[in-house]
């Protein structure tokens, strides 16, 4: 029934990520940057672990975080590996037309002062609907480190369908903001 009802869910996320224009999705990136860079911890952050977007999601890395040491995920078999990157020349398409970054880059564990994770849906406890592999799940299972989901406004949403398995967001970083999750 979960099941079901997370892959409606997913529907209804991608019918909106398609109304959005590219200009939206521009716009609400840089808003998303700037209260991520607005936001108090910012500045004790040394390591953060984020993404490269897809074309649907918001773009974290633009401008490139300066002074951080940044972590991205690259898939090998199931699972995500987390490799430190100095820039977007370390990146090529991989697996499902992801950018990820080359497999000489450095190796890491799976810890970093904040990890960015990109999502379909979020709702305001920090319940996450990912695109249905697991990727990020299996990650989040031994991550250390502060948990923040990244989306535009438009993919918040009243309830997101939660397994036992399914990791909880502590903060939630949108174009309106960031705000801790549950409150």
């Amino acid at each position: 029934m979960i099941t079901a009802e997370k892959q409606r869910l997913r529907v209804e996320a991608g019918k909106i990520l398609s109304r959005l224009g590219a200009g939206e999705r521009a716009c609400g990136s840089q808003k998303i940057r700037a209260a991520l860079e607005s936001w108090e911890r910012w500045e004790g952050i040394r390591t953060l672990c984020a993404y490269a977007a897809l074309a649907s999601e918001p773009d974290v890395l633009m401008p490139w975080p300066e002074g951080k040491a940044v972590l991205l995920p690259r898939m090998v078999g199931r699972c995500l590996v987390l490799h430190v990157i100095a820039g977007l020349a370390m990146l090529h398409r991989g697996a499902f037309g992801v950018l990820e970054p080359r497999e000489e880059c450095p190796e890491c564990d799976p810890k970093a002062d904040v990890i960015l994770v990109p999502g379909m849906a979020f709702d305001r406890s920090g319940a996450r609907l990912g695109r249905g592999k697991g990727y990020y799940d299996r990650l989040l299972e031994s991550f250390e480190g502060v948990r923040v989901g990244v989306c535009f406004d438009e993919q918040v949403v009243e309830s997101v369908p939660r397994e036992p398995h399914d990791k909880r967001m502590e903060f939630l970083l949108t174009p309106a903001g960031l705000r801790a999750c549950g409150t």
